[in-house]
């Protein structure tokens, strides 16, 4: 499937690109883009990917640093759906996390351990659903 552009509100193609590979952005999944521009109207919360940090948060084409199952691999078996943010908001942290988990997205990763913002996000989706945490390092799953 295809993604239409011109029908996404809030987010440009390089945005889920991995930064050492411009246009890797055709790897990803189109219903993750969907569902984040959904979630970016829907909150009016602007929505950070972390690519534009220099990370590998959207595609990655070199797999380096991701384990072997992440679904940021732009050859990942059921296709590349994971993408790592942070919102610009003051809302409180509680909030984001609890919108978060009523996204859609079956793969919710929290982290409070994050640079650049108070909390982060990794979505993805995959087979089932799967919620975890992450502080200082040491991920905690909620739901396996």
């Amino acid at each position: 499937m295809n993604i239409d552009w011109t029908r996404i509100l809030n987010f440009t193609a390089d945005e889920f690109d991995d930064p050492e590979h411009p246009g890797s952005w055709i790897h990803m999944d189109p219903d993750t883009i969907i569902l984040l521009d959904v979630i970016r109207e829907m909150t009016e919360w602007p929505i950070i990917t972390h690519n534009k940090h220099g990370i590998r948060g959207c595609v990655c084409v070199d797999p380096t640093g991701h384990s072997d199952t992440s679904r940021h691999y732009a050859n990942h078996p059921d296709g590349c759906s994971a993408v790592d943010f942070h919102f610009v908001t003051d809302a409180p942290t509680r909030d984001q996390a609890m919108v978060m988990l009523r996204s859609g997205f079956p793969g919710v990763g929290i982290y409070y351990d994050w640079s650049s913002a108070p909390i982060g996000f990794h979505v993805d989706h995959r087979d089932k659903p799967q919620v975890w945490t992450r502080k200082k390092g040491v991920y905690s799953y909620i739901l396996e």
